[in-house]
C-alpha cells in the first residue's frame, strides 16, 4: 500500500513539474495583449481578470475532463486551489448581454434580405407593428427570427439601438442592414464577445482537436511593407467584398432557417470576416 501511495504522488509530481517548456505559454502574452488593453480601457483589474480565468479555465476542465471529474483532478490540470473548484461548482457566471443584441441582428437580417419585407426596388419595406391582410407587420418578423424573446422586448432593443426608427405615419422603418452598435455600448460588448469567441473556439479547436479531426476554416492574408495608399486600396476592396459576400451567406442562411422550421435542429453556424491595418511607418516587425 505504501509503495502504491509513493508511486501516485511521483506521478503527480512529475506531472505538475514537467519542465518541457510549453510552445503555447510562449505566445500567450502576445494573444492576451489586445483583450489587456480592451480591459485596461474598460477598467478591468487583475482582480477582476483573474476571476473570469479562474472561471474559464474551470470550465474548461470540466469540459476535457467530464463533469464528474473530482476537485483534486481539475485542480491538478489547471494549477486552481481545491477550495476555487469547490466554489466554482456552484457559482454561476455572470450573464453575459449578448441575447437582445443577437434578436436584434437576426431581425435586421430578416428584414434586409426576406422577399416579403422588400419594396419592388429592392429596399426593406416600412413595416407596421402587427401584420394584417394588407402584408405582414413587425412582430410577424420577430416572431420568424425564432428567437426566445417577445417581439415587444426585441422591438424596444432595436429603437434603443438605433436599428430602426417610428415614422410619422406609424410604421417602422430600418435605417441599417447591418446591426453596428455604438462605441462603449453594452451592446458593443456583447458583439465584441460574440465575434472574438466563435473565431476563437474555430480556432482553438483546430489547435487541439486530435489528429483526423475535421478542421474548421480559419485563413488570413498578411502582408507588410505596404504604401499607406497600397493600405487603403488593400482595405477597400476588402471591405467590398467582404460585405458583398456576408450579406450572401446571410441571405442562404436566413433561407435554410426558414426551410428548417419544422425540423428539431439545434446546429449553429458562424460565419465572419475582418481586417486590421496600420498606417505606413518607419516601424520594423
Amino acid at each position: 500500500m505504501t509503495g502504491g501511495t509513493s508511486a501516485t504522488a511521483a506521478n503527480i509530481e512529475t506531472e505538475m513539474s514537467d519542465p518541457t517548456p510549453n510552445p503555447f505559454a510562449a505566445v500567450l502574452a502576445r494573444l492576451l495583449g489586445p483583450l489587456a488593453q480592451a480591459m485596461v480601457v474598460r477598467g478591468i483589474s487583475v482582480q477582476e481578470a483573474t476571476a473570469a480565468l479562474k472561471h474559464a479555465l474551470f470550465d474548461a476542465a470540466v469540459e476535457t475532463e467530464g463533469a464528474e471529474a473530482s476537485d483534486s483532478r481539475i485542480s491538478l490540470r489547471t494549477g486552481l486551489h481545491r477550495k476555487d473548484v469547490k466554489r466554482l461548482r456552484t457559482q454561476q457566471g455572470d450573464p453575459v448581454p449578448t441575447r437582445s443584441t443577437n434578436a436584434v441582428a437576426m431581425a435586421v437580417s430578416f428584414w434586409a434580405t426576406a422577399p416579403e419585407y422588400q419594396r419592388p426596388d429592392g429596399g426593406p419595406r416600412d413595416l407596421p407593428r402587427e401584420g394584417s391582410e394588407d402584408g405582414p407587420g413587425l412582430y410577424d418578423l420577430i416572431r420568424r427570427t425564432r428567437v426566445d424573446m417577445a417581439p415587444g422586448t426585441v422591438l424596444a432593443a432595436m429603437l434603443d439601438q438605433g436599428v430602426t426608427e417610428q415614422t410619422p405615419d406609424g410604421t417602422y422603418r430600418l435605417r441599417t442592414s447591418a446591426l453596428l452598435p455604438d462605441a462603449g455600448s453594452t451592446a458593443l460588448i456583447a458583439a465584441y464577445q460574440a465575434t472574438l469567441s466563435a473565431h476563437l473556439q474555430a480556432a482553438t479547436h483546430n489547435l487541439v482537436a486530435p489528429p483526423g479531426t475535421p478542421r474548421h476554416f480559419d485563413r488570413v492574408v498578411r502582408y507588410s511593407h505596404l504604401s499607406q495608399r497600397s493600405v487603403e486600396a488593400l482595405s477597400a476592396e476588402a471591405t467590398k467584398k467582404a460585405q458583398a459576400l456576408l450579406e450572401e451567406i446571410n441571405a442562404m442562411a436566413r433561407a435554410l432557417q426558414e426551410q428548417d422550421a419544422d425540423t428539431d435542429g439545434h446546429g449553429h453556424f458562424a460565419f465572419g470576416a475582418y481586417q486590421m491595418f496600420q498606417p505606413d511607418t518607419d516601424t520594423k516587425e
